[in-house]
Order: structure tokens, then C-alpha cells, then sequence
């Protein structure tokens, strides 16, 4: 999808202030001016705007990003119609499994992390609330892009298939051919194509003929072979999933 070309450049210049806070922490007028080569007086007003919102604030001395962002994080989780009823149901995967389960949605061409939950036995990752990946090289993102419209996953082939590791489907072909398996069967996996060592089955969410996010259950590629990873796990995921469809109809029905 195109990007529009007619944007503010003040606009991305207070977001990549944003994104320093966000990767640095804390840091003075000095500091930024420094680090993102910007003059101190023009450092100095975009941190005054993006303050009198409350967007960042000042702590001795330093600016941080401030809790206002969590009001428009809620309100647009919560506009997800998988998320209200996606959390219980994640919390019993991992329960049931031990392992690490998960809730991705599709945004801007990406699969993105909105719900997760670590098993008794899970392997721990830095994943965060709103982390962003590759449609193309997870089993949450290849469950979701299976289920997009033609034009849309074109779309989003042609802007590249990043390899994550060597085991990243990267060429096209490969992919479409990978994505109709996935529609064939109804689960996605990831044999250790985002991050080695690490395997997942993943199912798609469906509303109305709609893909509207995807469930995964990971671990890591050692435990995740035989029957397990063929067919009591994806069995799990394609299951919680029907589960989630018929919550989210009659939700929407009002029955």
C-alpha cells in the first residue's frame, strides 16, 4: 500500500523524538540535541509542545514518555474486536500447555503483538504489547496474510519479504504456494523462521469471512517435534480458535 508523500515533517520529527525517548530512556535537552543532531532551541519546543499535552515529562532534569499515551493505546486495543475475548482463552493455552501463547493482529502490513502469555514451561522472549513483525516469516503472521484479500497480500509481497533466518520463505512463489497450505488446512507453522530455535503452530481468527487476528502457541524447536507439533498443538490452537469465532458472532449478534 502506497505511502502518501503529502505529510508534516514536524510531525516525524516529534515521533522520532518519541521513538529516542522510547529506545533511550530519559534524557536532558542536551542529550537529545546531541544524539539526534538538532539544535537545542528547536529540541527544546517540540519537547515544550509534546509536554503540554502530557505526552512526555520532566523528571530531574530528564524527559521521559509520559502515561498519556496509555489513554490511545487502550482505546485502540480495545477497538480490536478479537481483544475482549481473546485474553481468557490465551490464558488457558498457556495453562493447558505450558508454553507460550499469543494474540497478533494485522495493521499497516504487519503482524502485531497484542496478547500474550508465558506457559510453566514457556521459553521467555522480549516480546512487548504493540511489537511489530513480518507477516511473511511467523506463524501468526502467515495464519493472518492466508486470509487477506489477493490484492492485499500482493501488496504487501511486493514491498519485500525481509529474511529473518535461513529458514525465512523469502521468494514469492514460495510463499503463495505456502499460504494456500495454510487456507487448505486451517493452522500456519514456523519452522524457526523468525527466530532460531523457536517453532510455533498458529490458527487464524475468522468474523464473518473476515480475518480479524491469530492465536499461537510457541516453543522451542527441540520440544516442538512429532505428534506434538503436527498434531496436538495445532488440534489446541485451531480449536481455541473456533471457540473465539463463535464468542465473537454472538457478540456481534447480540445473542
Amino acid at each position: 500500500m502506497g505511502q502518501s508523500t503529502n505529510v508534516l515533517k514536524s510531525i516525524g520529527t516529534a515521533f522520532n523524538v518519541l521513538e529516542h525517548l522510547k529506545e533511550r530512556g530519559g534524557r536532558s535537552v542536551t542529550e537529545l540535541s546531541n544524539e539526534l543532531d538538532m539544535p537545542k532551541s528547536t529540541v527544546q519546543v517540540y519537547l515544550n509542545s509534546l509536554a503540554a499535552e502530557d505526552f512526555v515529562v520532566k523528571r530531574d532534569g530528564k524527559y521521559t514518555i509520559g502515561l498519556q499515551f496509555l489513554e490511545y493505546g487502550f482505546f485502540a486495543l480495545w477497538n480490536e474486536p478479537v481483544f475482549p475475548q481473546v485474553k481468557p482463552k490465551i490464558e488457558e493455552m498457556a495453562a493447558e500447555t505450558g508454553e507460550l501463547a499469543a494474540c497478533f493482529v494485522e495493521e499497516c502490513g504487519t503482524a502485531v503483538f497484542i496478547y500474550g502469555t508465558e506457559g510453566d514451561r514457556s521459553i521467555r522472549t522480549d516480546l512487548s504489547m504493540g511489537d511489530r513483525s513480518g507477516l511473511h516469516c511467523t506463524a501468526s503472521g502467515k495464519a493472518i496474510m492466508a486470509h487477506l484479500p489477493a490484492a492485499r497480500v500482493r501488496e504487501i509481497v511486493d514491498r519485500g519479504l525481509d529474511r529473518k533466518t535461513e529458514n525465512t520463505i523469502a521468494d514469492p512463489d514460495e510463499l503463495l504456494d505456502e499460504l494456500e497450505r495454510i487456507r487448505g488446512r486451517g493452522y500456519a507453522y514456523s519452522l524457526e523462521e523468525s527466530v532460531e530455535n523457536m517453532r510455533a503452530v498458529a490458527a487464524p481468527v475468522l468474523l464473518d469471512d473476515r480475518v480479524v487476528g491469530s492465536i499461537s502457541l510457541a516453543g522451542p524447536a527441540n520440544r516442538f517435534v512429532g505428534e506434538y507439533f503436527e498434531d496436538e498443538i495445532p488440534s489446541i490452537v485451531t480449536g481455541t480458535a473456533n471457540e473465539l469465532e463463535l464468542k465473537l458472532t454472538y457478540s456481534e449478534s447480540g445473542i
